[in-house]
């Protein structure tokens, strides 16, 4: 039976996330030099997802155009991320603010934010579970998964987010690797029965040639987070002065219900758990508190809290139970 969960609480995650307030303007300047360098690359004829042809672009956000699917309503940047341009994202201020992040409050971040991650791939899969997360990071999920005694091992293209990682660690273990290896790894796994990708799908140049290497895998699970076309992107299309954490730099296009349904189809998978989500009202809220004109930034601050702070979790909810959220958690199993 398929489990299917709506929602989470965003008042300690958004305690986690005041840097994105903070540190507003240097985020804003590396977007923008990422998505410089984005709109550089060779036109994306094709959707990311299904490979159907391209439409003409809807939306501009921040120099990059987008369009819709036809086909199967994947939201697709207007040029490729290729691998080319994904090695010179995560050398430039990209990859060290990255790094900044996730090495920032780790623990608060494995018990807010991974640990209920850990609890959900538990609530779905019964069995006994061996997992191997690729594009792991700091190994927050492996940490996780280690509290909540489930044997993983992580692999990073990152040798400092590695080395991070196993500082906190255990009895699991994270592993270097080179990005051109990662599915060649996933092929030759035989002992863990998981494959996980934590907003790393997203990331990939050829999406498609991880199923591929998924398939012909013994690995039986999948379990993916991917980022969302939702009101979000919508937002970042309206404050230029904020930075856009979802639709731009290396999120250079989002699934949707629809993709992520026509994906399933296509790989002959079935979805056995769900956990929609979205930041979608928590980014209006932070959109709000940085670009907003006010006299008296306290009484401000006290009116915007009790204007929208004090419902945020309840206003995201409907766009989650909408599944229009910003971002989802799915688990597939293998149809034979």
């Amino acid at each position: 039976m398929k489990v299917v969960k709506f929602s989470k609480s965003y008042k300690n995650v958004l305690k986690l996330q005041t840097d994105y307030g903070k540190e507003n303007l240097l985020n804003l300047k590396t977007i923008l030099k990422i998505n410089k360098k984005y709109s550089t690359q060779t036109r994306r004829l094709h959707c990311q997802n299904c490979l159907g042809k391209i439409t003409k672009p809807f939306l501009m956000t921040f120099g990059i155009k987008y369009s819709v699917c036809n086909r199967c309503g994947h939201l697709n940047g207007y040029y490729k991320n290729t691998e080319k341009f994904i090695k010179w994202v995560y050398s430039s201020d990209e990859g060290d603010r990255y790094y900044r992040q996730l090495s920032t409050h780790f623990d608060k971040r494995v018990k807010n934010i991974y640990l209920p991650k850990a609890k959900f791939l538990k609530e779905v899969i019964k069995n006994k579970i061996n997992l191997i997360d690729i594009g792991c990071g700091g190994g927050h999920l492996v940490k996780a998964l280690e509290i909540e005694k489930i044997k993983a091992t992580g692999f990073e293209v990152s040798k400092s987010l590695v080395n991070l990682g196993n500082s906190k660690l255990k009895k699991n273990k994270l592993k270097k690797v080179a990005l051109h290896d990662l599915f060649q790894i996933i092929q030759s796994e035989n002992k863990a029965n998981v494959v996980s990708l934590i907003g790393v799908l997203e990331h990939f140049s050829k999406p498609n040639d991880f199923f591929k290497s998924f398939l012909k895998s013994k690995i039986k699970y999948l379990y993916i987070s991917v980022p969302l076309f939702s009101l979000t992107a919508l937002l970042e299309n309206v404050f230029k002065g904020v930075y856009p954490r979802h639709l731009s730099g290396d999120h250079t296009h989002l699934y949707t219900k629809k993709s992520l349904e026509y994906l399933a189809k296509k790989n002959k998978l079935k979805i056995i758990g769900e956990w929609w989500f979205g930041a979608d009202i928590p980014d209006l809220f932070r959109s709000l508190l940085i670009s907003s004109n006010y006299l008296n930034k306290q009484v401000y601050v006290k009116e915007l809290n009790k204007n929208l702070y004090s419902v945020i979790d309840k206003l995201q909810n409907v766009l989650d139970r909408n599944k229009i959220c910003s971002e989802v958690h799915m688990i597939f199993k293998k149809s034979k």
